[in-house]
């Protein structure tokens, strides 16, 4: 594979701070919800399971962040995937919250472009015939 640009190397370190930020935020919302079924949810079965369903989400984010600042090709998909969620979120957050959505849509937008470049650099070493 041929050595990348300085540009692409700051994408892909903004990137990984992106993909940071999030596995930290879906950990903190995991944590959270954990709290608020042992402190006083009305209902702490609902508060318990969303808490569960964060921190599979938090796991995931949390080896793909991994994947991704390893250049592992696993990761990629996942990264993307994960990405693409956040952003539809962050179209129906538009009207609400819009700073939130277009701070989420942005940080989609980072990752993806990240993702892509990496894809195209597999593409042209043929890195990916080999799968």
């Amino acid at each position: 594979m041929h050595k990348t640009p300085r540009s692409w190397a700051v994408l892909d370190l903004v990137a990984l701070v992106v993909l940071t930020l999030e596995t930290v935020a879906a950990s903190l919302m995991a944590v959270g919800y954990g709290v608020y079924a042992l402190l006083g949810s009305e209902n702490p079965g609902m508060a318990a399971a969303l808490g569960g369903v964060m921190a599979v989400f938090a796991a995931g984010v949390g080896v793909f962040t991994w994947g991704f600042a390893r250049r592992r090709r696993f990761a990629l998909s996942g990264a993307l995937a994960w990405q693409l969620m956040q952003a539809s979120v962050g179209v129906w957050l538009l009207t609400v919250w819009p700073l939130v959505a277009v701070a989420l849509i942005v940080a989609a937008a980072v990752v993806t472009a990240a993702v892509v470049r990496r894809l195209a650099d597999y593409g042209r070493s043929g890195a990916l015939d080999e799968s």
